[in-house]
């Protein structure tokens, strides 16, 4: 009985480590940032009007609306599809005559969403839409039609950018830099901001000046290499 449990415990002692020790690896992240001009802008076009009536206040708001749009497709060229209507109400207005509230009547707001993608006229637009009474213009945002080129440069310069400083990080600690393990975007959706950086003014006709942002469009992956002795 001395004898097997002898054997039982030598044979414990000599069995081989089934233990491993991780190759060492580096985790960074590339960034990069491109830039570009911008050649559309899209803005909210908006009129309110309060009438005695409901039929009253929605067809004014709305002859305001459709007079703005005239002005867009006849002189500005802007297609059916670049026009979008994102809000409609008509609702009660009120007063406070001595403390107590009063009906004054039907309040109608309309706004759409347009696009122009000749931005070189938006000086003019702007000019010439400021000018209808009861229209406002606001929530301006410089654009480009087309950016797959520039997100697509970003992307592989964000992957240059992980490469240098995984291969500073490598020699710093003594390594040199292995295989690619792992890459992926550093967003859970590869998430493409953009920004307006400086400003130029448009010329335009009337006076009016409007000032068109070059565009930083940015993208950042992580990486993970393998690190060699």
């Amino acid at each position: 009985m001395i004898k097997i449990l002898v054997l039982l415990l030598a044979s414990v002692v000599f069995l081989p480590s089934c233990q491993s020790i991780e190759a060492p690896s580096v985790s960074v992240t590339g960034s990069a940032v491109v830039e570009t001009s911008p050649d559309m802008l899209s803005f909210t076009l908006a009129a309110e009007y309060t009438g005695s009536t409901t039929e009253e206040a929605m067809s004014v708001a709305s002859g305001m609306i459709s007079y703005a749009v005239s002005i867009l497709r006849n002189s500005f060229g802007v297609e059916e599809e670049d026009i979008c209507t994102e809000y409609f109400s008509i609702s009660p207005s009120y007063s406070y005559q001595d403390g107590e509230r009063v009906l004054e009547g039907q309040s109608a707001v309309e706004r759409l969403r347009v696009s122009l993608h000749d931005i070189d006229r938006a000086g003019d637009m702007i000019a010439e839409l400021s000018a209808l009474d009861g229209i406002e213009i606001y929530n301006l945002q410089a654009g480009k039609s087309d950016k797959s080129m520039e997100i697509m440069k970003a992307r592989e310069l964000a992957v240059h950018d992980a490469y240098a400083k995984a291969t500073v990080y490598a020699h710093a600690a003594g390594y040199e830099l292995g295989s690619l393990i792992s890459l992926s975007d550093s967003e859970a959706n590869g998430f493409i901001s953009e920004e307006a950086k400086t400003y130029t003014a448009l010329s335009t006709a009337s006076g009016a000046e409007y000032f068109s942002g070059v565009m930083e469009i940015s993208d950042s992956v992580n990486a993970v290499f393998s690190l060699v002795e």
